[in-house]
């Protein structure tokens, strides 16, 4: 069945200053569709969301909206008023719809709930950078709004976050528009991307499909454009060596052609002007030979009396490629500033390589200085800086990070986030060093900027020690994962095994004993007069707890080799082990079925018989 329309954009056009944002650009949003929008940092894409939402203005052009239209905006950046508990954030988002008292009451209640807030009058200026994330979310979703639109949602949630944002939208009737940089994300909600850029005619191209048919799509457009340039070039070419022919052949041609010719050099010069410029990246190595740059040998660590991790074993060598991954507060931070030598291990101990080079790029960046201009910043002493051996002059490479002359004037902290990202990369690749570690490096990074910085990562000979939600970087570049979770530490092979043994443990075997032990209590009363199983299902029931007696002890011998370490750098093994523990997960959760099924049976012939 046709959707309608809800939000009908034509020929909008927005800039500030001389040069426009994007140009002659039509879109159309529809009931219940799920948008993505992406594009460079400063191409648009919140302005366009905020055009959307009618917080701002076009410049020219057409906005549209259905009557009645309720819309929920969520920004990047959210804010909630002094003082105000996570229950009156969301009655205040509530409060100009004049609702009944009892309605807000139930939104407020399920509103909380769904998001998984414990405490109603927990203050919502103590929350962390995620839990605010989610109140913001959840304020917009309360309103049951007819469209709902994000401004980069994953922002500050971790990855279990992030899956329970999925799960939330994914059920939401109305449309969603949003806008991201996480490409998994994008991945799993989008029935249709835009990517917000100047070089296409219309500043868009839209995809219908998820982001990797938009892919695909994209790369026939770009092939087609390159197609239409060179013939342009040839176009120009040949008129160029006609005009230089001079006055005879202006003699024997039409003022007409010449028009032509000029004409066609400013659609050449146009063309080329709307092609997006891309980050150089590229880290150094001291290409040091020392098979073990930095050894952890049983290390644990706790921090106000609640222990983080423990028994962690491993090394890391030239080539090695680390994630640490876990909920928001499990010690990932805690984990790089231990091997790093920032904090003391509460056991076993670290061991670094002589005279180790590091680069630790954290996501408070802290390593940025707002005071500076960004070319003291970049090049403290003089106006060159030495890369590879060879000198570069400060604005030549401030230029590979697409930061213009006019950039070095400007304070550090005068910078946009992407701006500081890019800022702290430039530095971080100015210095050669043995380890790269990042502590959420993605933040503020458009796609094409986190594709630049994965080619850089293939290329790095060193070792690379990485914290990111980004479920896409995690599976491109962590060859290795460190699971941090409740103070357990477990090495895995690849961060789709880390999620499938987080599936694994979600379902506790303590939990299906507990329903088959309350299962087998509640039949006792019946058992004063029991009419008997058959033969086969009663010899089965005797047997089945020795079975998932025997089944649970192999289980958890799986476990505690794949949390050993002892296979952390044999992807293969730990691949057949993480495989090996799905099963036996499978095999303790149907012998619990099993056996509550037997005592429903039994206690209903119980009852039959009674």
């Amino acid at each position: 069945m046709a959707t309608l329309p809800i939000i009908s954009l034509q020929e909008v056009t927005k800039g500030f200053r001389e040069q426009p944002l994007f140009a002659g650009l039509s879109l159309v949003i529809s009931e219940g569709e799920r948008l993505a929008l992406i594009g460079d940092n400063g191409s648009g894409k919140s302005t366009l969301l905020k055009i959307m939402a009618r917080l701002e203005d076009v410049d020219d052009g057409a906005v549209s909206v259905r009557k009645g239209l309720l819309s929920a905006y969520v920004p990047q950046q959210e804010s909630f008023p002094p003082n105000a508990t996570v229950a009156e954030v969301i009655e205040g988002h509530l409060a100009p719809l004049g609702l009944p008292h009892s309605e807000i009451a139930r939104r407020v209640s399920t509103t909380l709930g769904t998001a998984g807030f414990a405490d109603r009058e927990q203050l919502a200026e103590s929350l962390s950078g995620g839990w605010r994330k989610r109140l913001a979310i959840a304020a917009g979703i309360a309103l049951e709004p007819d469209c709902l639109l994000l401004d980069e949602p994953t922002n500050h949630l971790d990855i279990e976050s992030i899956q329970w944002l999925e799960e939330i939208l994914d059920a939401q009737r109305c449309a969603v528009v949003f806008v991201s940089h996480d490409r998994y994300f994008i991945e799993r909600l989008a029935q249709r991307v835009v990517e917000i850029n100047r070089r296409y005619s219309r500043h868009h191209i839209a995809s219908d499909g998820s982001y990797s048919d938009f892919l695909e799509h994209r790369e026939e457009t770009l092939l087609q454009l390159e197609q239409q340039r060179r013939s342009l070039a040839n176009k120009v070419r040949r008129e160029v060596e006609w005009l230089r022919q001079g006055v005879k052949a202006r003699t024997t041609k039409s003022r007409a052609r010449i028009n032509e010719a000029h004409r066609l050099i400013g659609q050449l010069r146009g063309s080329s002007a709307g092609e997006t410029s891309r980050a150089e990246l590229e880290f150094t190595s001291t290409q040091r030979k020392t098979k073990e740059l930095i050894k952890v040998e049983e290390i644990s660590q706790s921090i106000g009396g609640t222990e983080l991790f423990s028994g962690v074993s491993l090394v890391l060598s030239p080539g090695s490629r680390l994630a640490v991954v876990g909920p928001n507060g499990s010690g990932k931070t805690t984990f790089i500033n231990t091997i790093l030598g920032n904090l003391t291990p509460t056991g076993g101990r670290v061991m670094r390589a002589p005279g180790l080079r590091t680069v630790f790029m954290d996501q408070a960046r802290t390593g940025l200085e707002d005071s500076k201009t960004l070319k003291e910043f970049l090049c403290p002493h003089g106006d060159s800086i030495v890369f590879k051996g060879e000198s570069i002059h400060v604005a030549a490479w401030a230029a590979r990070f697409l930061f213009s002359r006019d950039h070095l004037a400007l304070s550090v902290g005068a910078l946009s986030g992407g701006e500081r990202a890019r800022a702290l990369l430039a530095k971080s690749m100015a210095n050669e060093c043995d380890v790269l570690l990042f502590d959420e490096p993605t933040n503020d990074l458009d796609i094409a900027t986190l594709e630049n910085l994965e080619e850089s990562f293939d290329s790095f000979p060193g070792a690379i020690v990485l914290i990111t939600h980004d479920r896409y970087l995690l599976e491109r570049s962590g060859s290795s994962v460190l699971g941090l979770l409740n103070g357990t530490a477990a090495l895995f092979g690849s961060y789709s095994q880390w999620e499938e043994a987080l599936s694994a443990r979600r379902k506790r075997p303590s939990d299906s004993r507990a329903a088959a032990q309350e299962a087998k209590a509640s039949s006792a009363p019946d058992a004063r007069q029991p009419k008997k199983l058959s033969y086969r299902d009663a010899r089965e029931l005797s047997m089945i707890e020795a079975r998932i007696e025997s089944a649970e002890k192999d289980l958890e011998t799986v476990r505690a080799e794949i949390d050993s370490g002892e296979h952390a750098l044999n992807a293969t093994r730990l691949s057949e082990l993480c495989h090996k523990l799905t099963l036996q997960q499978a095999e303790v959760d149907q012998l619990y079925a099993r056996w509550q099924e037997l005592e429903s049976l039994q206690r209903a012939l119980s009852k039959g018989g009674a």
